[in-house]
């Protein structure tokens, strides 16, 4: 069999200016053009490499993909530090969390609105723990 891509790495059009989102996790919308993820998706197609315009091609990066890449933390993200999991939050930004959808582990410690080091896992729903005695 041929080999498509060497690479993890997708281009797809952009349903809104993700120019400024490297970093921040995206989805098709239904018209299949690429937009930012919610806290609440459970299947994100992939984090902005490159980003273009509305309109114009966005190059991004499969959950796949075998290197340390840039993930873009929320305003508020909790506590980060190296091994921390990261689950989707709002505009396709990410947070330390042990619930969601979590779609990355840092490889540094953190801090709001930063671009961090981490690697890429499979989309997996983190659920929270059964209580005691239930």
């Amino acid at each position: 069999m041929a080999i498509i891509h060497q690479q993890a790495v997708m281009r797809a059009e952009s349903g809104v200016d993700l120019r400024e989102c490297e970093g921040c996790f995206i989805k098709k919308d239904s018209s299949g053009k690429l937009v930012l993820c919610t806290e609440n998706d459970t299947a994100p197609l992939g984090v902005v490499h490159v980003g273009g315009d509305k309109g114009e091609m966005t190059d991004y990066l499969l959950p796949a993909h075998q290197g340390i890449v840039g993930v873009r933390l929320h305003s508020s993200p909790g506590s980060v530090a190296d091994g921390t999991r990261l689950v989707l939050a709002a505009k396709g930004t990410v947070k330390a969390g042990t619930t969601g959808t979590q779609v990355a582990v840092a490889c540094e410690d953190g801090t709001g609105e930063q671009l961090l080091e981490a690697y890429l896992t499979l989309p997996t729903t983190l659920a929270a723990p059964a209580s005691a005695g239930s």
